[in-house]
């Protein structure tokens, strides 16, 4: 089944999920039923180990997934307060990985998420690592002011995002 892209218009440099950051890792998103979903491939470069991405790499993807869950579900920008990573087995670089995400609870100032990076067409999807993370969500003036953009701005954004 296709999953809908969501359309990235991140206003900022993100080194994860910035379109626009040419060092950056450029990840693109899609809807899945439970959360959403990344693809990528880990540049041998980007690696720990000849051949095995490196930890703070794994890291970055599921935090970046697990904040575009929290986008895609709750419409809300939040921070990481706390991420925990279990690594299981090595992440090899040249394949390409799926990271997914899905929020497992939430209130009005926090969303705890669940997030996995597995091998596709592996027998059941092979779990290589897998996090829990908590996250603030701060009002967007407080976001908005921290990462010096406008206010207006992300309110737009997050409009869109809600359209994709």
């Amino acid at each position: 089944m296709d999953h809908p892209e969501i359309a990235n218009r991140w206003p900022g440099n993100c080194f994860g999920c910035s379109p626009s950051n040419p060092q950056g890792l450029r990840l693109r998103f899609w809807r899945s039923e439970q959360g959403c979903y990344t693809r990528y491939t880990v540049p041998e470069h980007l690696c720990g180990f000849d051949r095995v991405a490196h930890g703070g790499i794994i890291a970055t993807l599921l935090d970046e997934v697990s904040a575009w869950t929290v986008i895609a579900r709750l419409g809300r920008l939040g921070v990481t307060r706390e991420i925990s990573i279990r690594y299981l087995r090595p992440v090899p670089t040249g394949t390409e990985v799926h990271v997914e995400g899905q929020v497992i609870s939430h209130d009005d100032r926090v969303a705890v998420v669940r997030a996995s990076v597995t091998l596709p067409g592996h027998p059941e999807h092979e779990v290589l690592a897998e996090s829990t993370s908590t996250w603030a969500l701060p009002k967007l003036s407080n976001i908005a002011r921290m990462a010096g953009l406008d206010e207006p701005a992300l309110r737009e954004y997050l409009e869109a995002m809600g359209q994709s």
